[in-house]
């Protein structure tokens, strides 16, 4: 590290060089094991630096029991600390690549399950839903449409679960219900006033024949 020396007051004071220092860490971030991820369409990506392989766990997961005990983290992952996988395996990364695909085991396809993986001393995880539900959220009117994700018909009948979570930081259930049979849903209305102390919803859709999923959005504006 570069340096130099200047007096204050008839004592000598180490002055660091700022730019070579910001250099040295840049190297050393280079050199560390990290790695992130994520999982879509039955396939896990993970973006890597500096590791060989990783150790991949697998939960399935009741949804609607993690969701109303923990509406806010869809992750989950601290949730299944003390609780064996129903699968594991050993996926070696692809040598001085950035990126390796692999994909979700065949029996876990329908499944919900909580993806978590291991490598270089740290340890992620994140939630994938298996469903065919297509889920626009129309934020400023505080409705949702729910449709088939292949064929963008609605979906009446799916069951919608809201939680609140309030500025003061209290989390409640809000409300819950079905869509309509346009596959609609108000998820705001209520007939007191607890809409104007909301700070952030989060909605469980939940259908018996095609899957569930988690949306979290902002309330409309007031």
């Amino acid at each position: 590290m570069i340096a130099a020396l200047d007096e204050i007051e008839g004592q000598a004071v180490v002055v660091v060089d700022q730019e070579d220092r910001q250099q040295q860490q840049t190297q050393l971030a280079a050199t560390a094991p990290t790695f992130d991820f994520r999982v879509e369409a039955r396939q896990v990506i993970v973006n890597h630096q500096n590791l060989d392989a990783v150790t991949v766990n697998y939960y399935l997961m009741d949804i609607e029991l993690l969701f109303s005990g923990n509406p806010f983290v869809q992750e989950y992952g601290g949730q299944f600390s003390y609780i064996r996988p129903n699968l594991t395996q050993q996926i070696p990364l692809q040598g001085t690549a950035n990126t390796t695909n692999f994909k979700l085991p065949k029996r876990l396809h329908t499944s919900n399950v909580l993806v978590e993986i291991r490598g270089g001393g740290q340890t992620k995880a994140k939630a994938y839903y298996a469903n065919s539900l297509d889920v626009q959220l129309v934020a400023d009117y505080g409705q949702l449409r729910v449709a088939h994700a292949q064929t963008h018909q609605p979906l009446p009948q799916v069951y919608v679960k809201v939680y609140a979570r309030h500025r003061d930081g209290r989390v409640k259930f809000y409300k819950d219900g079905y869509t309509d049979l346009r596959g609609r849903f108000d998820y705001t209305s209520l007939n007191t006033n607890e809409l104007d102390f909301v700070d952030r919803f989060s909605l469980l859709v939940l259908s018996a024949d095609h899957g569930a999923t988690v949306r979290e959005t902002t309330p409309p504006p007031r």
